[in-house]
């Protein structure tokens, strides 16, 4: 993903002043414009006035709780195309309430600052490319999945449909470099773990590669080792914690192919 996005508005809907500056943090740096809201109600009435480009949604607050804001904010068309990603320290059932409520993403509190900083910048290029495009349904992408582990290769075609994309595989750096010249995937599913090599060195090669600069990179990684990507400038797209679940794995890869297939359908001649 392109790390220079234009400045887009981004409501921050949260009603804890401490958790809101907090938030405020975690975003600036991103050089977004930043607004903010206190309740559900509260929002819909911001966003009638002067709709932002991405909503990040708390889901415990008084007035109006996040999960009705979210259905009011589907069901209104001059609102319904804006992303709205559900950030809530709720645990039990919030992530699949916040999807059947129409959310575009879930984040649970404390969300890691790169994890936050890459879905929104992601959902942030999808709305704008969206918008000068339309809503098309992404062709059948062509997906190189790159790991060291036969499980974790299997799991993501198993998981996305092995019908729903081409897929290619690599087990490290070097035989994923020689895949991507020989099939020039739309996107790309880089595991922490390789066989050879350096997934943050592949990473870093595709994104200051003219010709690759702006493939989309799912990172699979570990507990804890998603912080020793934060020094990398942008270096994925999306990120997932193994071991990998297949509702979530599905969502994320769909994710990255929408991403790809607008920024094909955009791409100057």
């Amino acid at each position: 993903m392109p790390a220079t996005q234009s400045p887009q508005t981004i409501l921050m809907v949260e009603d804890n002043a401490l958790q809101r500056r907090q938030l405020e943090a975690q975003l600036q740096p991103l050089g977004h414009r930043l607004l903010s809201a206190v309740n559900g109600q509260e929002a819909l009435d911001r966003m009638r006035e002067n709709p932002p480009d991405l909503v990040i949604m708390d889901v415990v607050m008084p007035s109006m709780d996040g999960f009705k804001a979210c259905e009011a904010i589907k069901a209104d068309p001059r609102t319904a195309g804006i992303p709205v990603i559900v950030l809530t320290a709720l645990s039990r059932d919030a992530k699949d309430r916040s999807y059947a409520a129409g959310a575009d993403d879930f984040l649970r509190k404390p969300a890691s600052t790169l994890l936050l900083q890459v879905r929104v910048q992601t959902h942030l290029r999808i709305h704008s490319l969206a918008q000068s495009v339309g809503h098309l349904a992404p062709a059948r992408p062509k997906v190189l999945v790159v790991s060291g582990s036969p499980l974790v290769r299997a799991q993501v075609q198993n998981h996305y449909g092995k019908d729903q994309a081409v897929f290619v595989e690599a087990q490290g750096e070097g035989q994923a470099r020689a895949q991507i010249l020989a099939h020039r995937p739309d996107l790309l599913v880089l595991d922490t773990e390789l066989l050879d090599g350096s997934a943050q060195t592949l990473a870093m090669a595709i994104q200051q590669a003219e010709e690759l600069a702006g493939m989309p990179i799912l990172l699979l990684h570990g507990p804890g080792e998603l912080e020793l990507w934060s020094k990398l400038k942008e270096p994925v797209s999306d990120a997932m914690e193994k071991p990998l679940v297949a509702p979530e794995t599905r969502r994320r890869v769909a994710l990255m192919a929408r991403l790809a297939h607008l920024q094909k359908l955009t791409r100057p001649a």
